[in-house]
């Protein structure tokens, strides 16, 4: 978990989070549900909005970030991570770490956006995930890891 990364990456104006995953997939929902707890302190230059397993549709916000930062957040499958501590990752490994709830390549769907939008820099936070259960709740592990997130962001 690289603390002083976010710190940095959240500091930066514009700045856009997308939240992904699947809000009935139990431990998948975690970086929708950190959208939709952020979604309250939208101002200018901080964005944040949950988009469940449609990141595609975000386009219009990824414009209004233009030249500004965007941090995805998303569950991922790394057995390198203990449960609930996350990483950034580079586009080009994401097709391996993220399940199959996207309907478009995360790396695909990224350089797109940066073709679209000259000057964006977009970064993937991977929360890692054991379990995507149907209609559950969020596990303790990732309950804690969405409290600590949420405190490196603007109330």
């Amino acid at each position: 978990m690289n603390k002083a990364l976010l710190s940095e990456i959240v500091k930066a104006r514009p700045f856009l989070l997308l939240g992904m995953g699947n809000p009935l997939r139990g431990d998948d929902a975690i970086g929708h549900q950190l959208a939709e707890s952020l979604e309250p302190s939208n101002k200018e230059g901080f964005q944040a909005h949950a988009v469940g397993t449609s990141v595609e549709n975000a386009m219009r916000w990824v414009r209004e970030a233009a030249g500004g930062t965007l941090l995805l957040v998303d569950a991922v499958f790394d057995e390198t991570l203990a449960e609930g501590n996350w990483a950034f990752y580079p586009p080009d490994r994401l097709d391996s770490i993220c399940h199959s709830t996207h309907s478009i390549p995360l790396s695909m769907l990224i350089s797109y956006w940066q073709k679209e939008v000259p000057l964006l820099q977009v970064h993937f936070l991977g929360i890692s995930i054991r379990s995507s259960t149907d209609m559950a709740p969020l596990s303790p592990a990732l309950q804690q890891t969405l409290q600590i997130l949420q405190s490196f962001f603007p109330k």
